[in-house]
């Protein structure tokens, strides 16, 4: 699934949201610092400042329009900054690390200084590195015929 533009829309009723795609995605944010890893794939995402503040506001339910009206109360914020938000929308949503929901809506405050300290920039980093790693499961890669044998003290 590959979309280039994530598109806002917002009426009484249905507000658009974002929820965490719990099947297969984990996630922990430490200060202004996110990290996911999906377990299906192994690779895992970091994600710095303007970026993780606004993927723990859609973590939350917030919805997209209130983010981006949000970000325009920001002073000196980019005149695309629409455009910012829909490409790292489409990119949470590509990764399969986002699915859309459906929500109420809540008062969102941006942190400006991670706005302006990231130029604005909403940024996901893939990494692979630690792949086979995240994939391995010990506990039942066991050989069948001697099953479970933790290391024993002797």
């Amino acid at each position: 699934m590959h979309s280039e533009n994530y598109h806002f829309t917002q009426n009484k009723e249905n507000i658009h949201c974002m929820i965490i795609n719990e099947e297969k995605i984990y996630c922990d944010t430490c200060a202004d610092r996110s990290i996911v890893i999906n377990s299906d794939t192994g690779i895992y995402y970091g994600i710095n400042g303007l970026s993780s503040e606004v993927f723990n506001l859609l973590a939350g339910g917030t919805s997209v329009s209130a983010i981006l009206d949000a970000l325009k109360k920001i002073p000196e914020v980019p005149a695309d900054i629409e455009q910012r938000l829909q490409h790292f929308i489409a990119e949470l949503i590509e990764k399969e690390i986002f699915i859309e929901s459906i929500t109420a809506d809540n008062e969102v405050v941006i942190n400006p200084l991670l706005a302006e300290n990231d130029n604005f920039t909403l940024l996901i980093t893939e990494y692979a590195d630690a792949r086979e790693m995240l994939l391995a499961d010990p506990v039942h890669d066991i050989d069948e015929d001697l099953g479970w044998q933790p290391n024993q003290i002797e």
